[in-house]
């Protein structure tokens, strides 16, 4: 094997390479346009109930119309509407683990390919006598490979991880308003009955 077959068959490998990191670029790309949308989306919403909100308040004739207007029915529609904005971003997150995940393990089977594609092409050409050279070069290989699989394992756990900590996020906003209708629920029929 000559130094041009070298130089073609690691140029083939970094050019899959390259087409790894424009599918992940692409992926990331499309995540953030679709936060972006999720996010104007919920700016708007946000926006149109604050202004209604802020409009009935000044059209109240007392402070006691302004404290009806204040219950917990509509903060709780507030917290309801934050929880599935939540969900949502939680969903493209997810979605977008999930094909970063399948790009980064198909970037690994390739690369895993190519490299062992490439050392059996310069072990099956290698000069006599060159045995140890190939021995070590292979070792150094197989480290390389379980290196391969040790950052595999590791983005699937840090998928994993993400993915639990915004389903307790959830969970836990989900409770703390539950809660808050429970502690708000006795004061306003007291107050209903004063």
């Amino acid at each position: 094997m000559n130094q041009d077959q070298i130089t073609a068959k690691l140029s083939q490998i970094n050019s899959k390479g390259l087409e790894a990191s424009f599918s992940l670029s692409e992926a990331a790309l499309e995540n953030a346009q679709k936060l972006a949308e999720l996010n104007y989306a919920a700016s708007k919403d946000v926006l149109v109930n604050a202004q209604d909100g802020i409009q009935q308040v000044l059209t109240a004739k007392d402070p006691k119309q302004v404290t009806e207007l204040l219950n917990v029915e509509s903060l709780q529609a507030a917290g309801t509407q934050a929880v599935a904005y939540q969900k949502k971003v939680s969903k493209v997150l997810r979605d977008g683990n999930k094909e970063l995940a399948n790009v980064v393990d198909a970037s690994i089977d390739q690369l895993q390919d190519g490299f062992q594609d490439w050392i059996n092409t310069v072990a099956a050409n290698a000069p006599a006598g060159s045995d140890a050279f190939l021995s070590s070069f292979k070792t150094v290989y197989g480290s390389a490979l379980q290196g391969f699989e040790q950052f595999r394992a590791a983005s699937k756990e840090a998928f994993a991880t993400v993915e639990k900590t915004a389903d307790q996020a959830i969970d836990s906003i989900q409770g703390q308003m539950v809660q808050a209708k429970k502690a708000a629920t006795p004061a306003s029929r007291a107050r209903k009955s004063a």
